[in-house]
């Protein structure tokens, strides 16, 4: 977003929390794909590729939140890929492709730091919503 350029869909806090979203999600990036290219040629087609492809749709997600007018669904679909990019590092892990369970430890600290970020964000998304009622819909 260029300094002239107003985004009416979201507020000054929105704006702040989806830019810390998307700078995790690029320190992410950073660490990762250096990672992946010291993998084999075999392994980077199989499962880098799809990481990659995974980190860059959060990102692309991370900014359509913020320009969205309803912001629930790439909410949601950006806390699905992250679900996903965690579940393809375990299987990275569990196949050796990742060496040693430092790299894995600190990747899936990365991803489950931007989750919680995700979290505070969906918290802070449905306050507006109103709450149905506890006892739940009770036509008259």
């Amino acid at each position: 977003m260029t300094p002239t350029e107003k985004n009416e869909t979201a507020t000054g806090e929105q704006q702040v929390e989806n830019l810390k979203i998307r700078m995790k999600i690029m320190d992410m990036i950073e660490y990762a794909l250096p990672l992946i290219e010291r993998w084999s040629v075999p392994h980077q087609k199989l499962l880098g590729d799809k990481i990659a492809l995974c980190m860059e749709e959060m990102l692309e997600l991370a900014n359509e939140l913020e320009w969205a007018y309803s912001k629930k669904t790439p909410h949601k679909n950006l806390d699905m890929k992250n679900k996903a990019l965690q579940d393809f590092v375990t299987l990275a892990y569990r196949l050796k492709y990742l060496k040693g369970s430092s790299s894995h430890a600190e990747w899936t600290r990365r991803s489950k730091e931007i989750g919680s970020m995700l979290g505070g964000y969906k918290k802070w998304l449905y306050e507006d919503t109103p709450s149905k009622n506890k006892k739940g819909y009770q036509p008259r």
